[in-house]
């Protein structure tokens, strides 16, 4: 039998295709995480978020650095909203849900300014895999530092320098945990957290701790919420056709006022 000759242009060729059979292959797994199909007889999730023990205090930081921007001399930061014992902007939502509803629209797409030396959101929520307009409209430099929020530990997404006027076009590709946390290098006392959704199955408490999911595929699912300072929880909770289901979350102080 004689030898097979394999060529350098032959091997170069072969782990050319290999390169883009995997990365067509990753892209698809990405595309594949989350499908819009029809949902009929879809039921609902409802509920409140509750504390349990007084509010939290927020801390106090002291504004050393551009004032007349700030309008502060200090700065209240890690806030938790309580209203009749229930919980403002926590995050409520269905884990590992691969196909359903479409996504919701966004404010401003999820954009994000830097504004009177503040983190301006439009929403405690952004998408995966969708690229966010941060925006600095203040006439100072900035520092947006971004953090994966893994447990205890941080690891940083990006950290980037925006001259005033700049806008740039970030994707927030957590890798472990959807919780994140932005953070200003040149302002210590700029704070916001975001979490990052990999499906539309979720919902914000408002102002009142109320919280309501819809158009939820039936079934049994692990539903969570997370609140930046007060923590997370789960509970399996079982959604059936057309019907609605309540679920309340109580989420303990970790000191009070």
């Amino acid at each position: 039998m004689g030898k097979i000759k394999i060529s350098k242009l032959n091997i170069s060729s072969l782990l050319l295709s290999t390169a883009i059979f995997i990365g067509a292959s990753a892209a698809s797994l990405l595309a594949e995480d989350y499908k819009v199909v029809e949902v009929k007889k879809g039921g609902s999730i409802s509920g409140s978020v509750i504390l349990e023990g007084a509010a939290p205090k927020s801390r106090t930081m002291t504004v050393t650095k551009d004032k007349e921007i700030a309008k502060d001399e200090t700065r209240e930061v890690d806030v938790v909203k309580v209203k009749d014992g229930k919980v403002a902007e926590a995050v409520v939502y269905l884990e590992k849900v691969k196909a359903g509803k479409a996504w919701p629209e966004l404010a401003e797409g999820g954009a994000i300014d830097q504004k009177g030396a503040k983190f301006i959101t439009h929403s405690r929520v952004i998408h995966k895999g969708v690229k966010v307009e941060v925006k600095n409209s203040d006439p100072v430099m900035h520092n947006i530092h971004a953090y994966e929020l893994i447990g205890r530990a941080r690891r940083t997404m990006f950290n980037k320098g925006q001259p005033t006027g700049m806008t740039f076009n970030l994707d927030f590709e957590v890798k472990r945990s959807p919780f994140v946390k932005l953070e200003c290098d040149a302002h210590n006392f700029m704070h916001q957290y975001l979490f990052v959704a990999d499906n539309p199955y979720y919902s914000v408490s408002t102002d009142a701790g109320t919280f309501s999911i819809t158009d939820v595929p039936a079934g049994i699912y692990m539903m969570s919420v997370w609140h930046p300072n007060l923590g997370t929880q789960k509970t399996k909770i079982t959604v059936r056709a057309g019907q609605s289901a309540t679920h309340d979350f109580t989420l303990k102080s970790k000191g009070g006022k």
